[in-house]
């Protein structure tokens, strides 16, 4: 397969680097990716409203005004996990694009579907893992913050390692936590594009209230397609990024880059399954 210069540099790199290449990694796969998220964004949004109804709020403006405190937490734990749940799905298909990218072999987006599509019994599965993590942790308000950050590798392990759903958050348990800098990094960049996010939905909700009523159904259809748009530009970059890091970490953890390094000079097939020079990190 023809060979270009790699989207994802072969090395350990700094939080800026992270950023970058999981931007560019998003941009070589942007119509693939974008199409997907806005689907799962759908979906997601699809799933809660049910809820939302029942619980009197639309998820836009008025989720913190409800009188019921305890409802509205309810609904906002739900929602954080059906995030968690979408970027699992989201991030087999980055880790899919993220290998290639790493070794400068361009695939294309029908081949990159099929590989997902061979994997998704499993990344449901994990989602739903993830899923059962991260709903009581939300609740229970600080576990969650742990468990986002450390769950993040899942998915991209799931394809990347062509293991299970168990083994691929054990991969991501023990990658991510190294240092806690894995933590960290996805924490950050969620909580950066949350503020994004909040700021456009909730602007978009002021403004149409300066010229539609608030419970007017263009008003609300309006607000809801705008928090989809912008779901599915974040939820592509983040899983970019969960597939980047995942990557990175094995190289930082692992010696990856060390071990493709030594496979090219020797004229191996790099599979990056197998590819590790210190082996699986043991905490």
């Amino acid at each position: 397969m023809e060979q270009s210069s790699p989207v994802i540099p072969l090395r350990p790199l700094t939080f800026g680097e992270l950023l970058d290449a999981a931007v560019q990694l998003l941009r070589t796969n942007a119509r693939l990716l974008l199409i997907v998220a806005f689907v799962l964004a759908v979906c997601e949004q699809a799933a809660l409203y049910p809820l939302r109804s029942a619980a009197g709020v639309d998820g836009t403006m008025d989720l913190f005004t409800t009188d019921d405190g305890g409802v509205w937490w309810l609904v906002f734990c739900c929602g954080l996990t059906a995030e968690g749940v979408v970027l699992a799905l989201l991030g087999g298909l980055t880790g899919a694009a993220a290998g290639p990218a790493l070794l400068g072999t361009p695939v294309p987006a029908r081949d990159l579907l099929r590989q997902w599509g061979r994997r998704a019994p499993a990344l449901i599965f994990l989602a739903l893992f993830v899923g059962l993590i991260l709903l009581p942790s939300a609740i229970v308000a600080l576990p969650w913050f742990y468990f986002f950050g450390a769950i993040g590798l899942a998915a991209p392990a799931l394809v990347v390692d062509r293991v299970g759903p168990g083994a691929a958050l054990a991969r991501s348990f023990n990658l991510a936590p190294v240092g806690l800098r894995g933590v960290a990094i996805r924490l950050g960049s969620y909580g950066g594009w949350a503020a994004i996010r909040v700021a456009i939905g909730w602007g978009t909700g002021a403004l149409l209230e300066t010229v539609l009523p608030r419970d007017a159904l263009v008003s609300q259809v309006t607000t809801v397609a705008v928090w989809i748009l912008a779901n599915t530009v974040v939820y592509a970059a983040l899983a970019c990024l969960d597939a980047v890091l995942y990557l990175e970490s094995r190289m930082r953890v692992e010696g990856l880059d060390v071990a493709v390094g030594r496979s090219r000079r020797l004229g191996r097939p790099v599979d990056l399954a197998q590819a590790a020079v210190l082996g699986g990190v043991r905490r």
